[in-house]
């Protein structure tokens, strides 16, 4: 079984994006209604203050979603996470604080702040690192501001409702983020009841469903399943390669 450590560490692997998502070939533009923001405030007692912002870009009003994610590292690498979400509204050209976080300095920190709309799409996202030092504390800005696209990489997304399903996502995900290969393609792994209790998981490119099987709290036959749906998203993801060649060739 997975231990703590390891699934914090696919979770920090999972939040770790790249700045850049590409959808039929065109920017995705976030940050271009709802900004995040994230404020990050050293004090004399050696504490971390951390704050999630929004800012409402345009005369509309939002009914939105935001989750603010903290993820630290201390001196003998041991990670650990926070997490913080919650519902929130937004006035024309209104600014407002989300959250606030006070926690130990000692530590490298990663922060991201994402919000979602209210179909549960990514609309915003914001991202601060701090690497503590013994020296010196650098802080580094890499969310996108207005009409800048946005790129997610290494993305996958999880709807289980089981054990089951929450453990496949585990090891599918380890086995992904470990190949050193991600995609620009949103990977998706929903779990849908099928009959009476019986569950089945399904492993969607996007809308394309590439793998799918019916779930069972065994281990070691989630682990496999997980390795032959990593392997399908690797044909899969061959062909769309080839796809596209084919049509710059032509």
């Amino acid at each position: 079984m997975i231990s703590f450590r390891n699934k914090t560490i696919l979770y920090i692997k999972t939040l770790i994006l790249s700045l850049f998502f590409v959808y039929n070939g065109t920017a995705q533009n976030f940050n271009a209604e709802v900004e995040p923001s994230i404020n990050i405030n050293e004090n004399v007692q050696d504490l971390i203050e951390i704050v999630g912002i929004a800012r409402n870009l345009t005369n509309t009003n939002y009914t939105l979603k935001y989750k603010l994610s903290i993820i630290q590292n201390d001196i003998n690498n041991n990670s650990s996470k926070n997490s913080q979400s919650g519902f929130f509204t937004l006035k024309p050209y209104e600014t407002k604080n989300l959250s606030k976080s006070v926690i130990n300095g000692n530590s490298s920190l990663i922060v991201l702040l994402i919000i979602y709309n209210e179909n549960e799409e990514i609309i915003g996202t914001a991202r601060k690192e701090v690497n503590g030092d013994e020296n010196e504390e650098k802080i580094k800005e890499s969310y996108k501001k207005k009409n800048e696209g946005i790129v997610l990489k290494g993305l996958v997304t999880e709807n289980t409702k089981t054990k089951s399903g929450k453990d496949f996502y585990d090891y599918f995900y380890q086995n992904y983020s470990l190949s050193g290969n991600q995609t620009s393609q949103i990977i998706n792994i929903d779990e849908i009841i099928s009959y009476g209790r019986t569950t089945r998981l399904v492993v969607k490119v996007n809308d394309d469903i590439i793998y799918q099987f019916f779930a069972k709290p065994k281990l070691e036959y989630l682990k496999e399943q997980a390795e032959i749906a990593f392997r399908e998203l690797n044909r899969y993801l061959q062909y769309l390669e080839n796809r596209n060649e084919y049509k710059t060739q032509y």
